[in-house]
């Protein structure tokens, strides 16, 4: 944390090209605009890894509120300053991949439930 603005500038100051350019970005790596959707990778590719989870094992409270979490903050991302497309692609890959535990489930549930 100390040396992070040091780092940043020695890396913006070495002229590397595109590692200066993105080391010098609004969002870029010493920011928390780059680290916080980084670390949301993590619940979105869970939620990949699971794409054939059994339906019994969805909750339906849990996967609404991550494909509306998905669907509001990729909206949020592109209204604040500096625009965030990182916290924009992820919210998406969430909301692709919440949506889909999420029909399923309303499909095993509701639509054509086993009798």
């Amino acid at each position: 944390i100390v040396g992070g603005p040091t780092l940043q500038t020695a890396i913006v100051g070495a002229n590397l090209g595109p590692v200066s350019t993105f080391a010098a970005a609004a969002a870029g790596p010493f920011t928390v605009h780059f680290w916080a959707p980084m670390s949301k990778w993590l619940i979105s590719g869970a939620s990949f890894m699971d794409l054939n989870r059994p339906t019994e094992l969805v909750s339906l409270t849990q996967y609404s509120a991550l494909t509306a979490t998905g669907l509001f903050f990729s909206r949020y991302a592109m209204l604040v300053s500096p625009v965030n497309y990182m916290l924009c692609s992820v919210n998406i890959a969430l909301f692709g991949s919440s949506a889909w535990h999420l029909g399923r489930k309303i499909n095993a549930d509701y639509i054509n439930p086993k009798k």
